[in-house]
C-alpha cells in the first residue's frame, strides 16, 4: 500500500478520536477541528510507511500540540487595550435604582425564609449557605434524603414565588 494510501486509511480511522481529544482538551469544537487537521498536516509530512506504529505516532503527535497550545496560552500576555478593556467595566453599585431592586429583593426572600417551617429553613440554610451534604442533613434531622430535597426544593420554589409577587 502505498505512502498516501495509507496516510488516508489513518486519517479516516482515527479522525474521529483524535477531534474527540481535542475536543476534551480544549472545550472547542473550532480549535479541536484546527487542532486534527493540524496533526495530519504534521504526519503528511512524513514517511508513513516507514512507521512501526502509526497510530501511536499519530497519538504523540496530538499531545504534543495540546502541549504546545497550553504553552502558548501560558505565555501570552494581555495587551494594553485588553487591560483597559478589562478595567472598563461599569460600577453596578452605582446605578440607585439598582441598588434598590437589590436590596427590595433580599428583603422579600428574608421574609419568605422567616415564614418557612423551621425545619424546612434550617435544612435550606444549611444546604445552600454552609454546603451541608443532603445525606449529612438527612441524619441530622432523621429523614431520607429524598425528603432533604423535597423540603430544599419547596424552600427555593417559596422564595422564587416571593420575588415574582
Amino acid at each position: 500500500m502505498r505512502s498516501k494510501d495509507r496516510l488516508r486509511a489513518l486519517f479516516v480511522s482515527e479522525r474521529s478520536s483524535v477531534l474527540g481529544f481535542f475536543r476534551r482538551a480544549t472545550g472547542s469544537a473550532a480549535i479541536a477541528e484546527d487542532l486534527t487537521q493540524e496533526t495530519f498536516l504534521r504526519l503528511a509530512a512524513i514517511d508513513v510507511a516507514a512507521l512501526a506504529n502509526p497510530s501511536a505516532y499519530l497519538r504523540r503527535i496530538s499531545s504534543n500540540l495540546i502541549a504546545d497550545v497550553n504553552r502558548s496560552h501560558v505565555r501570552r500576555r494581555l495587551a494594553e487595550a485588553e487591560i483597559n478593556d478589562l478595567l472598563d467595566v461599569p460600577d453596578p453599585g452605582a446605578d440607585p435604582e439598582a441598588l434598590l431592586i437589590a436590596r427590595d429583593s433580599v428583603d422579600r426572600v428574608l421574609i419568605a425564609l422567616a415564614e418557612l417551617p423551621q425545619r424546612r429553613r434550617d435544612i435550606s440554610l444549611a444546604s445552600r449557605l454552609e454546603n451541608v451534604p443532603h445525606r449529612e442533613l438527612a441524619e441530622r434531622y432523621g429523614i431520607s434524603t429524598r425528603t432533604v430535597d423535597i423540603e430544599i426544593r419547596k424552600a427555593l420554589e417559596t422564595c422564587a414565588q416571593c420575588l415574582l409577587d
